[in-house]
């Protein structure tokens, strides 16, 4: 039995929270607090959406494992639009969980408020279509 279902339905509570993590970031680009509670959403959204396409493809008798192979599988089989910015999601959830490089966090922060969080939010209306 396939966990497609209840990984959608947890990817768009955690999507939710992100949103308005998001919205509350994009209000106060300098509020520690809201930078910090994105990147968590973020963090959460992109394990559960990984899994969803993991998930996705076991049902269509595609067996991957890891994120970066699942995102390619992913990518070959027309359902993301590009392999990178899932691949780099990817990088920089790994660098804002194990390291800390101010630097580096605000370039991640930039992202996961821009690039990460249409391409997420595209995703989230995908998985809607899927589970009709």
């Amino acid at each position: 039995m396939s966990r497609l279902p209840e990984r959608i339905e947890n990817f768009n509570r955690a999507f939710n929270l992100y949103k308005q993590a998001h919205s509350a970031y994009i209000a106060d680009k300098e509020n520690q607090l809201m930078q910090l509670a994105m990147v968590q959403g973020f963090e959460i959204v992109f394990e559960l959406g990984w899994k969803c396409l993991k998930d996705y493809l076991a049902s269509k008798n595609i067996e991957e494992y890891t994120p970066r192979d699942v995102i390619k599988a992913a990518f070959r089989a027309n359902i993301l639009p590009t392999a990178q910015i899932w691949i780099d999601m990817a990088k920089d959830r790994n660098a804002s969980s194990h390291g800390y490089n101010e630097k580096k966090v605000e370039e991640i922060i930039g992202k996961i408020g821009s690039v990460y969080y249409e391409e997420l939010t595209r995703f989230h209306f995908w998985l809607g279509e899927v589970n009709e």
